[in-house]
């Protein structure tokens, strides 16, 4: 749908925009576009891809001392393990 499209473009854009702010400054933002191309990576079925950026989203959060963020990529990554039924690795989360 053209509505639909209009989304995914403007999804891009601000995506575009975020991953800009994070090669500027690391402290704040990388964690964040980790964190969103991991939720993308999933919502495709890219699970190898969706693994790596959750790991580097909770290592950058983790790193610059963003605690909140940090428990939110735990509990993201938590969902998409139970989602992929490892309940192992999710509780590892």
């Amino acid at each position: 749908s053209t509505e639909g499209k209009q989304w995914q473009e403007r999804g891009t854009r601000c995506k575009l925009a975020l991953q800009k702010w994070a090669e500027s400054n690391k402290w704040t933002f990388e964690n964040k576009w980790y964190l969103l191309e991991a939720e993308e990576s999933y919502c495709n079925n890219d699970f190898g891809r969706a693994k790596v950026f959750y790991e580097k989203a909770i290592s950058s959060a983790k790193d610059h001392k963003f605690v909140h963020e940090e428990a939110l990529a735990y509990e993201l990554a938590a969902y998409f393990y139970v989602d992929l039924r490892d309940d192992g690795k999710a509780r590892d989360y």
